[in-house]
This record gives structure tokens, sequence and C-alpha cells, in this order.
């Protein structure tokens, strides 16, 4: 007997499977992890399949053992296969990415393994959107752990799987931050059934088939999908694989439906006060306008002040003739921190350039100050209020508000991070409602500084009936240009302007491009991005195909989240 394999090792795509001779005295199925000589060194693997004969019969090695006792169910054998198709990436990298690195000293086997049942049966797939819809995920999973469930949360972040345990009251955590050990020793241990609960991040996505129920938290937000490192898959779009093809129920927790659903969002009824930017309005504190420093002056609560730009300043620009500093190694505008020049973009870090290259002027502070800058000033000005200071990053947004807190937004218009301009606005509404749901429970006060061209809009996309007219413009505008959800695109990146490589593709979608990416370092190769647009909004098996042949020449991202970078 031999078994085809697939080794815990990256991988080109094309090299996938390696077949090994079965010794007398071991039983091997589907779905079991093994030890085989790989390359002169023992290396764990997972059996894709059994067989009688192999084309390699002559050159197979036998299999060294089992790796403890584990054997996946054939629903995680036929997710890696979806998963590799779908990412254009080889199963043994898709299965590397999943596992990592396990453990060399075999775990010892165990007698009492409760694995889970795979029963076939109609897809269940649900949203719920709600104000409280953390509470009502933590009480669905209590309900189901109190049933002898095994329950497998995924959340968009690191920062939210402490918050979440805390709340179930048992469980563990799963994340990239793990060393190699305690995850395995996570995974395993829900494999077995004997931790009913993990809270992951994306990563924990291929555990979906091992659940009984998988609790999406906060599934509007796309930091679920690998978007930057192959392989670029979406643990939402996993978890709802393993519902169609593992029996797993799926629901999904959140405060703001997603531009494709027609469901309502729910309003928000948060103590909201609009301050318009104006030159003749600003305080003693850059950034912050008169009327907001007045306010948090009197405030008599804890009082917060949320700026979205890091370090000194946003960009290194002379006042006297407007050029910008730019980095040395991607072009991108160089910031200040501190007394150093960094690249928000590549990360370079350099001296600060005291003097402008073009005209010589000396002041290089025209730009919007940062975070730094402002602390400064109101050590200065107003350093008997204490305020406490944010950024916009996941970890600051996840910590909790203290009651009556007062909190100021510094600039609206920046809180969406670095969402490219075709999803700008869906990013800012989605930040923005989760920002004012958190001052709504907290029974505080949230100052919002703006444009006045954009007041509006801070207000209605609190409402349901405002962010149902803001879905219905955006999926209008949408439509108009071709982009998602209204049109399916797939993205191409590869290394050359030449349309010739794609030309096996032209009879059947349309394609658009190049563009160029932009802020590439210098040492690295340019890149440019294609537009697939199929004919319909499902990827027929014979595009598939080309793409697939594309792939050995380029990225491909089948639903990208990002459109232009």
């Amino acid at each position: 007997m031999y078994c085809r394999v697939v080794p815990l090792t990256r991988t080109p795509p094309g090299v996938e499977v390696f077949d090994y001779r079965i010794p007398k005295d071991l039983e091997i199925s589907s779905g079991d992890l093994i030890v085989v000589p790989f390359r002169k060194n023992p290396m764990p693997a997972l059996v894709l399949s059994t067989m009688q004969n192999s084309p390699f019969a002559s050159k197979a090695q036998d299999v060294i053992s089992r790796y403890g006792d584990i054997r996946f169910p054939l629903s995680i054998v036929e997710m890696l296969s979806y998963v590799a198709s779908t990412t254009f990436t080889s199963k043994p990298a898709v299965i590397k990415a999943w596992l990592r690195n396990l453990p060399k000293r075999l775990p010892e086997a165990s007698e009492h393994s409760s694995r889970k049942t795979v029963k076939k049966s109609k897809p269940s797939v649900t949203a719920f959107w709600a104000l409280d819809h953390e509470a009502k995920l933590v009480e669905r999973a209590k309900l189901a752990l109190a049933k002898g469930e095994r329950v497998l949360v995924l959340t968009p972040w690191k920062a939210r799987i402490e918050r979440l345990l805390s709340a179930i009251g048992q469980g563990l955590p799963y994340s990239s931050d793990l060393n190699d050990g305690d995850a395995f020793r996570a995974w395993s241990g829900f494999y077995r059934g004997e931790t009913k609960l993990l809270v992951s991040t994306r990563l924990g996505g291929w555990l979906s088939p091992l659940a009984d129920l998988v609790l999406l938290d906060e599934p509007e937000n796309d930091d679920y999908k690998q978007d930057e490192l192959a392989p670029r898959y979406d643990a939402r779009k996993i978890a709802i694989w393993s519902a169609e093809h593992a029996g797993t129920i799926v629901e999904a927790h959140g405060l703001t439906p997603p531009l494709h659903s027609d469901e309502d969002a729910p309003e928000i009824e948060v103590d909201l006060l609009v301050v318009f930017r104006h030159p003749q309005g600003r305080g003693s504190i850059p950034m912050v306008q008169g009327e907001a420093l007045n306010t948090l002056r009197d405030h008599e609560g804890p009082r917060i002040i949320v700026h979205p730009i890091k370090g000194d300043i946003a960009r290194l620009t002379c006042r006297d003739c407007g050029k910008t500093v730019i980095c040395p190694n991607c072009d991108f505008t160089l910031s200040a921190d501190k007394d150093r020049a960094v690249c928000r973009r590549c990360g370079y870090k350099g001296d600060l350039s005291l003097q402008c290259s073009s005209c010589g002027g000396y002041d290089l502070g025209k730009s919007l100050p940062g975070i730094d800058r402002l602390k400064s000033a109101w050590k200065k000005y107003e350093d008997e209020v204490d305020v406490e200071w944010r950024s916009v990053s996941n970890a600051d947004f996840e910590k909790a508000l203290p009651e009556n807190a007062c909190v100021l937004l510094t600039d609206a218009s920046l809180i969406g991070g670095g969402a490219e301009d075709v999803r700008r606005m869906e990013k800012l509404a989605v930040t923005f409602r989760r920002l004012a749901r958190d001052v709504h429970e907290a029974k505080g006060l949230l100052i919002v500084q703006t444009e006045e061209h954009q007041a509006g809009f801070w207000v209605s996309i609190l409402t349901t009936d405002g962010f149902k007219a803001f879905r219905e413009r955006e999926r209008a505008t949408r439509l108009t240009f071709g982009y998602p959800p209204a049109k399916r695109l797939i993205k191409v990146i590869v290394e050359t302007e030449d349309e010739k490589l794609l030309n096996p593709i032209k009879q059947l979608a349309e394609i658009r491009g190049p563009y160029p990416i932009p802020y590439r370092a210098k040492s690295r190769k340019s890149r440019y991005i294609w537009h697939i647009l199929p004919k319909t909004n499902t990827v027929s098996r014979e595009l598939l195909d080309a793409l697939t042949i594309l792939s050995k020449q380029a990225l491909i991202d089948l639903d990208p989240i990002a459109f232009l970078r």
C-alpha cells in the first residue's frame, strides 16, 4: 500500500504531493498526520489518499510513523484542496500556513479522543446585526458550550481575543502570537474535544470543520482576509465553505451589514457634537477647534482625544515652495517621528531633513501635525486638564471607554486607515459606527471635527434610514464603475505591462489595466495590477483553468478587498 501526502513545507504551485510506501505494521488513512523522510529529514505530512500502487513505487520511501493519533476528517482534506485552488497556492504552502511548525517530539496518543462526527445537513449561515452584538455572541457561545458543543469564535483582531475569552469565561486563544508548542496544544486540544472553545483570528478558520458552531465576530471588517501574503484566503469564506460541506453551523454577529446585504443597520443613538473645521476656529492646540477645546475643558468626566496621525507630522513639506520630502527607498512622502524621518509605506528610517532641497527653505512643517506634536502642545497650554490620547489602531479602538467619557475625534475623514478611494467611504462608515457605538455604551459624548460638506454624512450614517441611503448610493457608484459588489472583479498582479500575457483570458472576460503599483521599494521590481471582470459574477471552470496557468507568472486574488493596491 502507498499513500499520497502533502508535506508540511512551502513549495511552489505545481509541486504539490509526494508518494510514500506504507509499512505493514502501520494503519494509515486519508486525513492522518504522519511523519515521512523528506530531503533526508523527518517531516510531518498530511495524507490525502491511500493507493494499491504508485507510479513512483520504485523510488518510494517508507512512512516513518503516525504523528500521534491525529486523523482529520475528510472535510479538512477537501477544504485544503479548495483553498489551494482558489488562492492559486500549493497545498503544502496552505497546510504550512495553517499548522506552522509542529513539535518535533511526537504527542502521546489519546485514548479518549472526541472527534466531531461530520453530519451532512442543509447549510446554516445566519447573520445578526445589533448594537449589543458582542453580548449576543457571548450568550450564544455559552449556550452552545452548555450543550457540550465545540465552539470556534473567529474575530478580526488579536486585541479582541482576551476580551471575548474573559466574557465567555472559558476556552483558549489561538493566534500567530502563540509559540509553536502553545499553538499546537490549542488546536489539537480542540480537535480532540478536550478544549471546547477556541477564540482565534483568521488563522483559526481552517478549524471550522471541527466545530459544531462557528461564531464570526464583526464580519464587516476585512481583517478576516489575508491580503498581503500567500495564501490569500478569507476566513469568512472558509467558515461558509464548512457550513456547506461539513455541516457546521455558522453565525455572524456584527454592527454594520456589508454593502451586498439588504439587512437594516441598527440605529446608534449617541450624544454627538459636530464641529466644523475652520482656520479661524482653531484653539491653542493644533488640530483642535476652539469649540471642541472648550467642550473638553468643561467636561467633568474622563476625556479622550483620538488622533489618526502618527509621529510628529504627517508629511515633510516645505512651507515656502510646497515641495515634499520623498523616501529614497520607495518615493512615498516622508513623515517626522521625533528626530527621525520615517516612511509609513516601506518602513524606511533616516536623518530628518533640515532644509528643502528645492528652495533652500528651513521650515518643513507644512503638514497636518501628528499625535506627538499635539501631546507637546497640550502639555504646554492645557497641562492642568487630564486627557488620554489614542490612535486609530485596532488595539486602541478595543480599549474600553470609561463611563461618561468625552471623546474628541480630531479628523473623522482619516479614521478609515489607508483605504483606497474606491472603498474609502465604506471603510469610514464601518469604523465611525463602531466608535459611536462604543461612546453610546459608555454613555459619553462624541465630538467629531469635520469639513462642513461632510457633516451630514456622520449624522446620517448612524441612522437605519441614513445608512440604507448611503448603501444605495455606494452600490450605484460601484455599478457605474464596475466594482464589487456590483460586479465580480479578479485582481492580477504581474511584473509586466505587456497585455499579451493575458491573451488566453480575453475571450472569457473583460480586462482593465495596467495600473502601476505606486511606492514600490527601488530594490524591488515594478508591479502592475490588471482587473479581470468575468462575463457573469461566477468564475467559470474555463476561466479558472486559464487563471491557474497564469498564476505561474502572477499573483491572483479572486476576491480582493483592495482593488488598486
